[in-house]
């Protein structure tokens, strides 16, 4: 991962430091969601395909393609 989350998101989107660490360290991936939460609490300094990179393309086929079903 090309940034590292600060520890102190992990107070902000409610889960354990040594969760974030583990991101950090490439230990653990987040899921969708807490990905999205981290993006959030860091105001977008770090996106999905940093936090994600095996599923950002999955992802971004599904918001396109729910856009041509509009």
């Amino acid at each position: 991962m090309k940034m590292q989350i600060p520890i102190k998101v992990a107070d902000r989107i409610g889960v354990d430091r040594s969760y974030i660490k583990k991101i950090n360290w490439g230990i653990r991936r987040p899921s969708l969601k807490t990905a999205r939460k981290i993006i959030e609490a860091m105001e977008g300094m770090i996106s999905l395909e940093d936090l994600r990179p095996d599923i950002v393309n999955q992802v971004y086929e599904l918001t396109t393609s729910d856009k041509k079903m509009d």
